[in-house]
């Protein structure tokens, strides 16, 4: 309601990450509850991070110019780790959408959550082809979602590197330890 109600573009922008950020959340609890003795179904975490996907989109209004991909397959999280893993992806995505693709400019967005061949690790990758970070940016994030992002990293204990060139784009990385609980996810 507040954001219908601001004539402030700041201020809304504010607002619909907040309330994007609580929908991932909330989500996580609804499908959480559903799963069965052994945590929920593969389905339903794909889903789930569908859903976060559909959910950056849905709060943005350039689905025709900007296309998003997810990819997810073959990786069971413990459910400690599907919570920040859902919002780093949320914030990343909506990043992207509010940032890399200026002035009707079109392009990509990309989002996998795939295993590392031959490790227990995981890599959470989004990646753009948008017109890239302003320079320094990954030396001091300028903006309270890449803050999270890097807190969230900590909490997963992972190691977050993120590349970017203007108008090349930006590619995050965050590689993180999969800690399997006998309650997990696995993604098909």
């Amino acid at each position: 309601m507040a954001m219908r109600k601001t004539s402030d573009a700041g201020a809304a922008r504010l607002l619909r990450s907040s309330r994007s950020r609580i929908r991932v959340i909330a989500l996580f609890h609804a499908i959480a509850w559903r799963g069965g003795e052994d945590g929920p179904s593969a389905e339903e975490a794909s889903a789930y991070f569908a859903e976060i996907v559909r959910e950056a989109e849905r709060a943005r209004t350039m689905q025709e110019r900007v296309r998003v991909e997810l990819r997810t397959n073959g990786v069971t999280l413990g459910l400690a780790q599907i919570v920040a893993t859902g919002l780093c992806m949320s914030e990343l995505v909506q990043n992207a959408l509010d940032h890399a693709f200026p002035k009707d400019r079109s392009g990509h967005v990309r989002v996998s959550l795939t295993p590392i061949d031959g490790t227990d690790e995981v890599l959470l990758r989004i990646s753009d082809d948008g017109v890239g970070l302003p320079s320094g940016a990954e030396e001091t994030p300028s903006g309270l979602g890449l803050a999270l992002v890097r807190l969230l990293a900590e909490q997963l204990e992972g190691k977050l590197v993120f590349t970017s060139s203007e108008n090349h784009g930006t590619d995050f990385s965050l590689r993180f330890a999969n800690i399997r609980e006998s309650s997990a996810w696995q993604t098909s």
